[in-house]
């Protein structure tokens, strides 16, 4: 019997409507349990309650996450507004959510941009950038796309790659800007490489059997593979094949609609499914 994908543990987000109710953060002194002042450390503390999310050296620089949801909300004001009627409504236009005890934020942005794929298909693209207060990242900027027929997130191969893993070294909140509009810009001057790669997988086949196996191999765990697997192969041909793009819709269709884990962890499975189903080397 395949397990629960609920036997993932759950992410605990807060979630905010607009960035100026984001919580700010500031960087304050730290004490031995000595009482002595750690003067290599500081710590990284909410201003609304004065907890303390992490523990940074002296010579951190703070890019506090309602600087960086306000930039991606200015960023947003100059691009397209999703059409009404076409747009994928459980996926707001803006979406802002702290996670990690507030040490992460991820703000995720739907681009009205329509791009659609002959007669078949339509997406729109769509930015994830994460912020982090705990040094393990910069500001991290990424691409998907948004599947209309069915409000899958869809990774965007090579072009949601751009940025993806490229981190902002930050001057002043106009550095910030300029780079975020740039990583968003580029991305969607590459959009068209994910519809190319999208059409591929939709002219090639694949053994339903070959789906579970895969996805193991990429990383991801039985309790999700074999639960994709299984539906693969009940939605096979008679000869026991289907296209790529079926599997790959499978299997993103599980990822955005049943399973709910940190964005770090949900960006992961889009990446390995791509990389399982889509464009496997």
């Amino acid at each position: 019997m395949l397990a629960s994908p609920q036997s993932e543990r759950r992410a605990a987000y807060e979630n905010f409507a607009s960035p100026e109710s984001v919580p700010e953060f500031e960087l304050v002194p730290l004490k031995a349990p000595s009482g002595d002042h750690l003067v290599d450390y500081r710590g990284v503390a909410r201003k609304d309650n004065q907890e303390v999310v992490s523990v940074v050296s002296s010579r951190y620089g703070l890019v506090g996450h309602r600087e960086v949801a306000r930039v991606v909300h200015q960023v947003a004001e100059t691009l397209e507004v999703p059409v009404q009627g076409e747009a994928p409504t459980p996926f707001p236009r803006e979406q802002i959510r702290l996670y990690s005890n507030g040490r992460r934020m991820e703000h995720r942005l739907v681009i009205g941009r329509l791009f659609k794929l002959e007669d078949r298909e339509s997406f729109y693209p769509a930015v994830r950038v994460v912020n982090s207060l705990d040094t393990s990242t910069a500001v991290v900027v990424s691409g998907l796309a948004i599947r209309i027929a069915c409000l899958n997130q869809l990774h965007a191969g090579q072009a949601g790659e751009v940025t993806e893993l490229r981190e902002l070294h930050l001057a002043s909140s106009e550095d910030l800007l300029g780079q975020v509009e740039r990583a968003i810009h580029q991305f969607l001057s590459n959009f068209d490489s994910a519809l190319d790669l999208y059409a591929q997988s939709m002219a090639q086949t694949m053994l339903a059997e070959e789906v579970e196996p895969a996805l193991l191999g990429r990383g991801i765990p039985l309790s999700h593979a074999g639960i994709i697997g299984s539906r693969a192969e009940a939605l096979a041909s008679h000869n026991a094949t289907l296209s790529r793009w079926t599997a790959f819709n499978v299997a993103t269709h599980h990822f955005s609609h049943e399973v709910d884990v940190s964005p770090d962890r949900t960006r992961f499975f889009e990446r390995a499914s791509a990389g399982a189903l889509l464009s496997p080397t």
